[in-house]
């Protein structure tokens, strides 16, 4: 190789070298893009969701007085725990390299504006901020991603399950708990009264056994619903007061169609729980609450009239005594 080739090959070298410095230098970082933000908006300042499922059905999800409903699921309070926890997901969702930018691969992957899995709309009082569309899934803990007005399709970390259209998915299962320490309970046959941090029968003697009074108050303090229904309480099984600090309020149970109801005064609803709570609180009687006091044997009322009558004649020796010594 003569020294003129070898100066051009040198020269080529270097023109690469410099080249690709600047192209590289001029890219951002892998590393970089995928800390970007998949949402453009805080979602601090949404306090409205609408969640549209592939079949159409909708939740909408409303914040009011600091607190999350379901306008249209009977006015119903919301789970502030799952709906904080959906919101914190999507804002932490980050951006990687596109999956996809054409027509071809949003339809591939169903973030399409009229095919998709999920659609999601997060809006304030005056306007909607941001619309994602949710589709496949490309592994678990996965799913493909696409914001509204652009072409890139992502596939951001998230569990899909976590943004439901299902209502019942958002509801508070926490609602039928009672607040503060349960006081009294009336049932078919009972009325028992807590005094002093001490279960008594309301009338009556008696004990009340713990045990068995823990199968209502307990499953009362832990109760979940599983949906609500405008179901009438017909062929009520069983009726049940409850009073704490603040409130009085009865409670019905009753059966339809294998599955197991509950209503309470301060809701029109009917709720849905299982059938192990249902069976825990329902046939609760006087029998199984409060032991009855056994009766004095007469073996112990003998022995009592013993001692009593020992200890008369003993008080009567100790007075002679004393008579004679003085």
């Amino acid at each position: 190789m003569n020294r003129l080739n070898q100066i051009l090959i040198a020269t080529l070298a270097l023109q690469l070298v410099i080249a690709g410095g600047i192209y590289f230098g001029s890219r951002p970082m892998a590393a970089e893009q995928i800390q970007t933000a998949l949402l453009d908006n805080d979602p601090e300042q949404v306090n409205r969701i609408t969640i549209i499922g592939e079949d159409g059905k909708q939740t909408v999800l409303s914040k009011t007085d600091d607190r999350w409903q379901l306008p249209e699921y009977h006015q119903l309070p919301a789970s502030e725990s799952k709906v904080q926890q959906a919101l914190d997901t999507l804002a932490s969702s980050k951006r990687g390299w596109p999956v996809a930018t054409t027509e071809s691969g949003r339809e591939r992957f169903k973030v399409l504006d009229d095919n998709f899995h999920k659609k999601v709309v997060l809006a304030n009082a005056e306007e909607a901020l941001e619309t994602l569309y949710l589709g496949t899934s490309p592994g678990y803990r996965q799913v493909h991603a696409r914001l509204a007005g652009e072409d890139e399709v992502y596939a951001v970390k998230l569990n899909s399950y976590e943004i439901s259209p299902e209502p019942d998915a958002w509801l508070d299962q926490t609602l039928l708990q009672p607040d503060g320490e349960i006081t009294s309970l009336q049932g078919p046959d009972f009325d028992l009264q807590k005094t002093d941090g001490i279960w008594n029968p309301g009338a009556g003697a008696g004990e009340v056994d713990s045990d068995e009074l823990a199968k209502i108050t307990g499953t009362l303090k832990r109760l979940r619903v599983n949906a609500a229904e405008n179901k009438p309480a017909t062929n009520v099984d069983y009726e049940l007061t409850m009073k704490t600090a603040d409130n009085i309020l009865g409670y019905r149970f009753f059966k339809e169609d294998e599955n197991h109801y509950v209503t309470r005064d301060d809701y029109i609803q009917s709720f849905k729980i299982n059938k192990v709570d249902y069976e825990k609180i329902v046939g609760q009687t006087a029998t199984q609450l409060v032991l009855e006091s056994k009766p004095e044997s007469a073996t112990s009322a003998a022995a009592d009239r013993n001692n009593t009558e020992t200890l008369d004649t003993s008080n009567a020796s100790e007075e002679v005594m004393r008579n004679e010594d003085s």
